[in-house]
């Protein structure tokens, strides 16, 4: 294979992991904030304008 080919395989690879691992995050985030009626250390992402 080439040099760009390569490339393009892991940065693919890369994007996976990084999606799979943010979904895992959040939803684990999601199952262990339901059990805590007050949770105090959570972070709010709401109304935030990323473009």
């Amino acid at each position: 294979m080439r040099f760009y080919e390569k490339l393009i395989i892991l940065i693919i690879l890369f994007l996976g992991i990084t999606i799979g691992t943010a979904a895992i995050i959040g939803v684990y985030v999601k199952t262990s904030s339901g059990q805590e009626s007050n949770a105090d250390n959570s972070i709010i992402l709401e109304n935030i304008d990323v473009l």
